[in-house]
């Protein structure tokens, strides 16, 4: 093992290029050390722990002899090698993993420190000794801002353990360790007695301290005591109107040669609940990026583009001098002021509406003015993305960037060579608060080479997007295009939902309510095995970044080779599941028809995610539209022959084939193929999205099993009609927009992604909500179908509700696909199935009705949990916005349910009638589209219009 790593630190570089970051649980090492420190670490830790300790020996490669350590060969930092008696260090700290431990414990003095990094111990390495995020022990609470998931996530690997994938540390000797002395000085400092109740890694080592008065945060140095560790201090003095962004020290001092500083722990309160939306923390980053760049500190003057980029350690020499030629432009006078350098939500803590902004290891009092604006603007275009902070800052040079102001002037106003200057130091300053251990070489190489093409004249690569054919389009054509894609949609939506639904009509007027069950059987298990059957690969063509046409084979060969698999075992199968779902009359022939569809649908599912990517709506909608309209003819002409449920079994398995055949009109077939890494890609993205949607199915149908083994086929009938009745606006509308927004959804990067999420539920939620008012209203005219169905009047009008609620967490989990995370989506829908699981057990004993009722509290709380991972992870979305936006829908709502109501009463058509439904109806439709017009109509022309546009 070597000294230290060549990408991490050099021999003769200072200490602080190195960093605390993996030297943190050198707090938990003794304060002082009589004798010699041995290391025997791998090349990671090394170094780090060297700079934590100079003149530390660390064991060499060459110091193991036939896989055991060979203590007679270690070498100091500066190179000398010297043989080291047993019984003569003052701490020896092992990785037991690699190294006999007890071995090497045999070097340590009698009064000495033993440290051991291994499988046991009361310190864990989270998540490993290479890149220890923090160090944490059983009873210290488990500091995690960013959202419920995460905290979650790490909580159970610290809390439940992860066996040996997490080490701990394990330290024996009397001698009190660094944390204890500097707890002991912060009390004499503060009169304030303490206990350390955490460790976390960052530009400095932070002990997170308990006190009677409330927890403060103590920063560190480590690995460079000459370190000026409180430049926030400094930045108080000097900007005033910073203030309320810096934290406030409570004590400062030095403890066995390392300087320290106090402040609050910030939030204040121990439950990190409501966790911290990222617009907010965003918003905080501008606003101070604001405030430093309206205070002058000086002028840069010759040579400062040389000091500038000498700062960016992990560049290489050469490189940096090219980079300062490229900046000389900057060296004439131009003002300068204060900069953070990493203005990112992770260094912005929120406590109620205090926005504490921390780590200011890389500011400067030097940066051209207002150069955190452009870098804050780069972070928050990249957040989520694989796109490199740099090229987005190069990018810039060619954007007009109104209201934002660099070096005393409009951006607009300077000059090209100027512009690319300033981007070229805004990316040095990224550079700067980088190690070589967080960036590695070839992330660094991506970042140079962007910098070496914008410096050649060459356009910055574009912002990742999914390569289409053509050229991207400008937004407003994109919207442009959506916008007419969901009336495509909608269109299509609307002759498949009426073809089912006058199937199922015609099928409930002739049949009895136990055939009914039968059929919902049946197509839930077909519905089911459609999920399973692609694995999500042709859906995540639509999010593809990479050769689509290529990636297509591989999402054929996937959905083929499942769709045959799953019919074979479903056909055999299928006499049980009949049985068990108390379907045995007929339920065996229904279920094995319906996975005769399943090859067919997958290939035509490629196919139609290819055409909806591409924006393509007319053409995807042909094969889907054609096919459900020669599907029902064909049903319900058998069904009027007394063919019963086997008709719409067979007019099934006749879409399902005209679909793949149509599919293959409208675009060029595509062929059988196989690449692992496509497949891999695919899977990665597609699984969790198939699992989503798949959740969503069972938790769709969840309540169809449970009526049918609780309370019989006939109730499993009675609800099963009153479900899709209340459960056709979801599909019609909300599926139908949300499936047309998602390719363009995913086109949107930074805050236009959040706008756009709000502007397409705003949307969808303005054309849902009548329609579900109008099923609850109306619930009562169900029995015109006949008396039989009486029972589930009071179901429709609940589930319309349900419907309603389910809209919004449809779209929610929409945005978040095409923000990326479509894991956080499958997390929501396994959160929903299991408390609809429980309620519907506790529930379904007392009735249809019951059930109902409980999909609505379940789906009332799913919701809500939704929308505050929108505030987390979909950059751009605002609450707030979106039920600003939804006003005139809900002042709708009510005016027509007001005049329904009374309309009603006042022309007696209280009891269920066809006139009163038509006329009645229409009314109150009228009523809510000229509330609607009246609070919103401008936003309603500029819909039209983005619907006529063309170009």
């Amino acid at each position: 093992m070597r000294p230290a790593s060549a990408s991490d630190a050099r021999v003769d570089a200072p200490h602080w290029t190195v960093g605390d970051r993996l030297a943190a649980f050198a707090v938990l090492l003794p304060a002082t050390v009589d004798g010699p420190v041995v290391l025997a670490l791998g090349d990671d830790l090394a170094p780090h722990l060297q700079a934590a300790f100079p003149g530390a020996f660390a064991l060499t490669e060459g110091g193991t002899t036939g896989g055991w350590p060979d203590p007679s060969r270690l070498v100091r930092w500066d190179g000398v090698r010297v043989p080291l008696a047993a019984g003569s260090a003052g701490l020896v700290v092992v990785d037991g993993r690699r190294y006999d431990a007890d071995a090497l414990a045999l070097l340590a003095a009698p009064d000495g420190a033993v440290a051991v990094v291994g499988d046991s111990g009361p310190y864990l390495l989270y998540p490993g000794a290479e890149s220890p995020e923090l160090v944490w022990r059983r009873s210290w609470p488990v500091h995690m801002p960013t959202g419920p998931v995460p905290w979650l996530r790490r909580w159970l690997g610290l809390s439940v353990g992860r066996g040996t994938a997490v080490p701990r540390l394990d330290v024996t000797g009397d001698r009190p360790t660094l944390a204890d002395e500097v707890v002991r000085d912060l009390a004499e400092a503060t009169g304030r007695p303490g206990e350390l109740v955490g460790v976390i890694t960052a530009g400095h080592a932070v002990l997170r301290v308990r006190t009677g008065q409330g927890d403060l945060a103590v920063r560190l140095s480590l690995t460079d005591p000459g370190r000026e560790i409180d430049v926030a201090s400094r930045v108080r003095r000097e900007v005033p109107d910073a203030r309320p962004f810096l934290p406030v020290v409570d004590a400062d001092g030095e403890t066995a040669g390392r300087p320290w500083v106090a402040t609050e722990w910030v939030p204040r309160r121990r439950a990190a609940w409501p966790w911290p939306a990222p617009e907010r923390q965003w918003a905080a980053a501008g606003r101070l990026a604001e405030v430093l760049g309206a205070h002058e500190t000086g002028r840069t003057d010759a040579g400062w583009s040389a000091r500038w980029c000498d700062r960016a350690h992990v560049v290489p020499p050469e490189q940096r001098a090219r980079l300062a030629a490229a900046m000389d432009v900057l060296d004439a006078g131009l003002p300068t002021g204060w900069c953070h350098g990493d203005l990112w939500p992770g260094n912005v803590l929120l406590d109620r509406d205090v926005a504490t902004v921390i780590d200011w290891d890389n500011a400067g009092p030097d940066a051209p003015l207002g150069l955190d604006a452009l870098l804050v603007r780069a972070l928050r275009e990249t957040a989520g993305s694989d796109d490199l902070v740099s090229e987005c800052l190069l990018r810039l040079v060619d954007d007009e960037l109104p209201g934002t102001s660099v070096a005393g002037r409009p951006w607009v106003e300077w000059d090209r060579p100027e512009r690319r200057a300033l981007a070229v130091a805004a990316v040095v300053l990224y550079l700067r608060n980088r190690s070589m251990h967080d960036l590695g070489q070839d992330l660094l190489d991506r970042h140079l080479a962007a910098v070496g093409r914008a410096l050649d004249g060459r356009a910055p690569r574009p912002a990742t997007i999914p390569p289409d054919p053509v050229l991207p389009e400008p937004p407003s054509v994109e919207a442009a295009r959506t916008a007419r894609g969901a009336l495509w949609l909608a269109t299509n939506g609307v002759v498949v939902k009426a073809s089912q639904t006058v199937v199922l009509l015609t099928l409930a007027a002739m049949l009895a309510p136990s055939a009914l069950g039968v059929v919902a059987l049946g197509t839930l298990v077909a519905n089911v095995s459609a999920v399973v059957t692609s694995l999500g690969t042709a859906s995540a063509l639509v999010y593809w970044r990479g050769d689509v046409a290529r990636a297509a084979r591989t999402a054929v060969t996937v959905g083929v080779g499942m769709g045959l698999a799953l019919a074979a075992l479903l056909w055999l199968a299928a006499p049980w599941m009949a049985s068990a779902f108390h379907a045995a009359d007929g339920g065996t022939a229904v279920i094995r028809g319906l996975t005769v569809t399943l090859p067919f649908l997958a290939v035509a599912a490629v196919t139609n995610e290819l055409l909806r990517r591409r924006l393509a709506f007319v053409r995807r909608i042909i094969p889907d539209t054609t096919s459900s309209v020669v599907g029902a003819v064909v049903a319900i002409t058998l069904a009027t022959q007394g063919h019963g449920v086997m008709a719409l079994v067979v007019g099934q398995i006749v879409q399902a084939s005209l679909t793949m055949v149509l599919a293959w009109v409208v675009h060029p077939p595509v062929l059988p193929g196989w690449n692992l890494e496509d497949a891999r890609g695919l899977l990665s993205y597609g699984g969790p999205y198939a699992g989503a949607n798949l959740l969503e199915l069972v938790q769709l149908n969840v309540d169809y099993l449970i009526v049918s083994r609780v309370l019989g086929g006939e109730a499993l009938g009675q609800y099963s009609l009153a479900f899709r009745l209340a459960f056709m606006p979801y599909l019609m509308v909300v599926v139908v927009m949300s499936g047309a927004a998602f390719p363009y959804l995913c086109r949107q990067r930074g805050p236009d992604l959040g706008r756009a999420a709000v502007t397409v539920m705003t949307a969808a939620l303005t054309l849902v909500a009548p329609i579900c008012l109008g099923l609850a209203l109306f619930a009562d005219h169900l029995v015109l179908l006949g008396d039989k169905w009486r029972p589930g009047v009071p179901v429709v009008a609940w589930l319309a509700v349900y419907a309603a609620l389910l809209s919004v967490g449809q779209l929610v989990q929409t945005s978040l696909n095409a923000a990326g995370r479509p894991t956080t989506s499958m997390c929501l829908r396994l959160c929903h199935l299991v408390l609809l699981f429980v309620a519907l057990l506790v529930l379904a004993p007392h009735g249809i009705t019951a059930v109902a009722i409980g999909q609505v509290a379940v789906v009332s709380v799913i919701s809500l949990v939704a929308l505050a991972f929108a505030r987390l992870y979909v950059t751009g979305f605002s609450l707030r916005r979106l039920v600003s936006s939804l006003r005139p829908a809900l002042v709708g709502v009510g005016v027509m349910a007001a005049v329904v109501l009374v309309l009603r009463q006042v022309l007696g058509v209280a009891d269920p009638s066809l006139v009163g439904l038509v006329g009645v109806g229409a009314a109150g439709v009228v009523a809510y589209a000229a509330t609607v017009w009246v609070l919103d109509r401008q936003h309603l022309r500029e819909a039209g219009a983005l619907l006529r546009r063309t170009s």
